[in-house]
């Protein structure tokens, strides 16, 4: 059996985010930073409970306090919650819903309630184009999916019943049978082994049964529709197999070339992020190119009310926002951003969203559909 370590990072979901649409209000959105390991860990706990304080405040103002803050209460009592964190923390609740993702951005300290989740500071993991990025490492021993950021990386769990190590396959097999494999990848491509019973024809097949497993996980951890890059971290036959497999189109051309199997998530991120840099500066700038274009044609503004009607009548085709910038300091501040308004539309109406990493764009961008 393999190694695995405890994940630390949490998928905000496409479940979530149809949630975080059509939920009526009061939601109340708690964000702030976290840290991985040492004492500083269970400190988050005592923010939390500070920002708790805030959020009762403003949810006796609109008659939510019984509804709504039992469940974030209990939150605070779960030590195991509070050792096994990330970067950044945020917490969402609503009647009848509690969610908390544990995610690679070091979140400025912030209470929203209102109508609608706090999403703006989550950008960069939400967007189709953004600063996030997924590495998945291939080898028959140990395979490990990444969600990382230029300055941070998380395991993600691949599911508890997914194998990760060629030895966890299970194949019935007769090395004195002939073994005849064909199977049809769902990409359109033919990978197929013929073997007569030796070694290597029966680690191949054995190989192609582990890496399509790791292919649907992936596929249900990520979604399948998911265009942030996703860049493989083995060795070229390992990756030239995963991609006639998997057929996803979000799958870097650059690999992390070698054996990954002693490479620390550190030394993964060191090694990924430049590739994962380039993909992202190439998409950023697309976009940037074909809002230029459209800018002054009645499809492209930069103007906040406008956008806000735009997106509450379904127009918004992209909605392309600047990445935050404000770091963490330790205190806590009560929210109201009209932003958030304007994303819970465009989700709502199938729009999708983009970062951008350019300090000097506007903070919110979009294009119209029409």
């Amino acid at each position: 059996m393999t190694e695995r370590t405890l994940p630390n990072l949490d998928i905000v979901d496409e479940e979530f985010l149809a949630q975080a649409t059509i939920t009526e209000g009061p939601w109340v959105s708690l964000l702030l930073p976290t840290q991985r390991t040492g004492r500083e860990t269970l400190a988050a706990r005592s923010q939390y409970e500070n920002m708790l304080k805030l959020a009762e405040g403003e949810l006796a103002a609109r008659d939510g306090v019984g509804e709504v803050l039992p469940p974030l209460l209990d939150l605070v009592a779960d030590r195991e919650f509070w050792l096994h964190q990330s970067d950044g923390l945020a917490v969402y609740a609503a009647p009848g819903l509690v969610r908390t993702f544990r995610l690679p951005l070091a979140l400025r300290e912030e209470v929203c309630v209102g109508d609608h989740p706090r999403l703006a500071p989550l950008v960069g993991v939400l967007s189709a184009v953004g600063g996030s990025f997924d590495v998945l490492a291939l080898s028959a021993n140990r395979v490990r999916l990444f969600e990382g950021t230029r300055n941070s990386i998380g395991e993600l769990s691949l599911g508890e019943d997914t194998p990760t190590a060629v030895d966890e396959v299970f194949i019935g097999r007769d090395h004195q049978v002939q073994l005849q494999s064909s199977a049809q990848s769902r990409g359109g491509d033919m990978a197929t082994f013929h073997g007569h019973g030796g070694d290597r024809d029966v680690a191949a097949v054995d190989l192609e049964r582990l890496f399509r497993d790791i292919a649907t996980a992936v596929d249900e951890v990520l979604g399948r529709g998911a265009t942030r890059p996703l860049i493989l971290a083995g060795v070229a036959e390992h990756g030239a197999t995963f991609r006639a497999i998997s057929g996803r189109r979000n799958i870097v051309d650059e690999m992390v070339t070698g054996n990954p199997d002693r490479l620390s998530a550190q030394e993964l991120h060191e090694r990924a992020w430049p590739i994962a840099e380039r993909a992202l500066r190439e998409d950023d700038a697309q976009l940037a190119d074909r809002y230029n274009e459209l800018v002054g044609t009645g499809r492209a503004s930069e103007d906040l009310a406008s956008i806000a009607t735009a997106a509450q009548e379904g127009r918004v085709d992209t909605l392309l926002l600047r990445r935050p910038s404000a770091a963490p300091d330790g205190q806590p501040r009560v929210v109201v951003d009209e932003v958030d308004v304007v994303i819970a539309h465009t989700l709502r109406n199938s729009g999708s969203l983009a970062v951008s990493e350019d300090p000097a764009a506007p903070p919110v961008r979009a294009i119209f559909r029409y």
